[in-house]
């Protein structure tokens, strides 16, 4: 059955913005790939220290496959495919959903961890300002301050539009626009939460 005009354009714009945020990591990956070809200490330290946690076989030489699967591992995802599949608005809400909604910054800060959406939402309508973030298949519930440990305004309209919900509003507009502005906040920082030295590794 074909798709109404207006269906076609929605589908078009999401199209277009999960292009955007696939430019960024694919941009992030050729500047890896610069990083790993002049052997700078702390990319290869990482891409070394990736390769063997995920058991990938470490290339005689490095190509932009394997830099696309190493800045997605910086951003919380398994490898470039789980990055695709989730920044497309693709994956299911039961499915693993990344990390890119924390920071090991926020271990710091009191929040709130649930293996349910339902008991995350339970536990967000005893009140107070509280932000829903999907991490990997658990649901964590951060505060104000969690948000902008992610380098993020808690006061932005696109969370009155998520409701602050980043499960719920899994692949809308608002989370999309959400999703630049974290992987802007994530620039240069290598992995995400971590200076890239071996003692933090």
């Amino acid at each position: 059955m074909p798709l109404s005009p207006s269906k076609e354009i929605a589908l078009a714009s999401s199209q277009v913005a999960a292009s955007e945020l696939l430019r960024e990591v694919k941009i992030r990956a050729r500047l890896r790939l610069n990083d790993l070809a002049n052997q700078v200490p702390d990319a290869m330290f990482y891409a070394r220290w990736i390769s063997r946690k995920r058991r990938w076989d470490l290339p005689v030489s490095w190509k932009l496959a394997h830099a696309l699967n190493i800045v997605s591992t910086e951003l919380g995802f398994q490898d470039w495919a789980h990055a695709r599949r989730v920044l497309e608005g693709r994956a299911q809400l039961t499915d693993d959903l990344g990390g890119l909604w924390y920071d090991l910054r926020c271990q710091f800060l009191l929040n709130s961890w649930f293996s349910t959406y339902a008991d995350a939402r339970s536990f967000c309508r005893q009140g107070g300002e509280r932000f829903l973030f999907p991490f990997a298949k658990q649901i964590v519930v951060g505060d104000e301050n969690f948000v902008r440990m992610l380098g993020l305004d808690p006061t932005s309209s696109l969370w009155k539009e998520t409701g602050n919900d980043l499960v719920a509003s899994y692949g809308t507009r608002a989370w999309r626009a959400l999703c630049s502005a974290r992987l802007a906040a994530t620039r240069g920082r290598l992995p995400i939460g971590r200076t890239p030295t071996a003692r933090n590794l």
